[in-house]
């Protein structure tokens, strides 16, 4: 036990003089330090000590680039080497191997997304598409259904334009023929009334049998035979028509 102690003790003296000794070894440092820098800032005026001062701080700031970009392969390599040194070379590799199927998954996750999300978009236009080929073959059956039916009211048209001047001329025809007609008609009608004159004064005149009253009917029926014979004439076919289709007929003739 007491060799114990006595070693404790000579090992907490050597480190009470190994403190001692580090404290005088810095503070040292830092005279020597101000000395430095007491001596260059009398040698160097302010000048010169803005431009050691811009210099260091470029220096600084292209040392921390360096380090930005080589910070991710340093990371890595100091991750290896711990897991080497501690855990062995196969678990390192494992382990890497896993994080490449991690991120490869990961990856493989967003392309499916993507193409998912592409193919959505595809099968979406596909479906404007035929809806628009759709409705283009529509616009294209009810305009040539219009046109169609245009051409179809142009000939009607002109049929019916045709037709009215076809119109016009058998109304011109018959509006001829019925005026000369009219002039036939007139030219008969004098002709009669001046026959049936003639026979009036003739009946009057030269020495008849007939009574008075006979001679009287005679020539009431001659002065209004044009206005009632086309009556008596209609009446007359009509009844000879009843009587002709009262006769016994063969069943052919009713074909």
């Amino acid at each position: 036990m007491s060799n114990c102690a006595d070693l404790q003790n000579q090992y907490n003296t050597l480190v009470s003089q190994q403190e001692l000794l580090q404290r005088q070894f810095n503070a040292q440092n830092q005279i020597s330090s101000l000395l430095e820098k007491s001596a260059e800032a009398l040698v160097c005026g302010p000048a010169c000590q803005r431009a050691k001062m811009s210099e260091a701080l470029k220096q600084k700031w292209l040392d921390a680039q360096t380090n930005l970009q080589t910070a991710p392969i340093n990371l890595e390599t100091s991750r290896k080497n711990f897991y080497v040194y501690t855990e062995g070379q196969p678990f390192y590799d494992n382990l890497l191997e896993q994080e490449l199927k991690q991120k490869a998954e990961h990856i493989a996750g967003l392309i499916a997304e993507s193409f998912n999300d592409e193919l959505s978009s595809a099968l979406t236009m596909n479906q404007y598409y035929k809806t628009d080929i759709l409705n283009s073959r529509n616009t294209e059956e009810l305009l040539d259904k219009i046109i169609a039916e245009n051409e179809a009211l142009e000939t009607k048209l002109k049929n019916s334009h045709t037709d009215i001047l076809t119109n016009d001329r058998k109304t011109f025809y018959e509006q001829t023929a019925y005026e000369q007609l009219q002039l036939w008609y007139r030219f008969w009608w004098y002709i009669y009334y001046i026959v049936t004159f003639m026979f009036v004064i003739a009946v009057f005149v030269s020495p008849s049998q007939l009574s008075i009253a006979v001679k009287i009917v005679l020539i009431v029926l001659l002065v209004f035979y044009p206005y009632y014979i086309s009556y008596v004439a209609g009446w007359a076919h009509d009844f000879g028509m009843g009587i002709y289709n009262s006769f016994p007929k063969t069943v052919y003739n009713n074909l």
